[in-house]
């Protein structure tokens, strides 16, 4: 992958995500649009709450949709969307306050962006959808990573919860603690350096499949064009 162009993802978790949205009796949007002409890199940084990232061919710009979440009205104000451009960089960040004092708060984002940059994303929590994208790094804290279309690599380090890859270049899992994994349809090779817990299901690859370390749960695999090595069971 070409390094003029990178995009940068970072999802840090903060406050109640996931299960204390149901506790969010107060909302409020938060929109925002930036060009991209010129840009090398878009930074993201978002917080509790559920992610979506969808590419847009042709696209000049990044929009953000957002929706803010807290169980205290006066918490609202304190959710703040930043986006701006920094330099080549577009920047865009879920601002929150550190200290958060009982209840929950969030802010699901949704992202359409140019189908031509890589993105570099860190998810904190709340499940992620990403799709129609050049290429793709995340680490990811905790919830379900579904990965479609992207045409370059792929690089994945998971904490919990499952993940799903279909339609890639190439699938690289750095690290994956726990939940199942199903990859399908990569052009190349898929390697699992290190899987804690939870089924592999690797089907449809135009080059190798390997597996460096598995701890527990079964591994199959259908449609593997190159070599297969995986652990031997005891």
């Amino acid at each position: 992958m070409k390094a003029a162009l990178y995009m940068v993802v970072l999802l840090a978790s903060a406050g109640t995500a996931g299960a204390g949205w149901s506790d969010c009796s107060h909302r409020s949007p938060r929109e925002a649009s930036i060009q991209t002409n010129g840009a090398r890199r878009i930074r993201v940084i978002a917080r509790a709450g559920d992610l979506k990232i969808h590419g847009q061919a042709g696209a000049s710009t990044v929009a953000v949709h957002g929706t803010a979440c807290s169980s205290r009205e006066a918490g609202l104000d304190e959710i703040k969307l930043i986006a701006e451009r920094r330099g080549d960089e577009v920047y865009v960040e879920a601002s929150m306050p550190e200290e958060w004092f009982g209840g929950a708060r969030g802010l699901d984002l949704t992202l359409e962006v140019p189908s031509s940059l890589p993105l570099d994303v860190e998810d904190g929590s709340g499940s992620v959808e990403i799709r129609d994208v050049a290429a793709l790094k995340i680490e990811d804290g905790s919830g379900e990573l579904r990965i479609e279309n992207v045409a370059g690599a792929v690089s994945v380090r998971d904490g919990s919860g499952g993940i799903v890859i279909d339609h890639a270049g190439s699938v690289v899992i750095e690290e994956d603690g726990s939940g199942g994994m199903r990859i399908t349809d990569v052009k190349g090779s898929v390697v699992v350096r290190d899987d804690g817990s939870g089924s592999i299901d690797v089907r449809d690859v135009g080059g190798d499949f390997t597996v460096e370390h598995d701890g527990s749960g079964g591994i199959a695999h259908e449609g593997v064009r190159g070599t297969v090595t995986v652990p031997r069971r005891r």
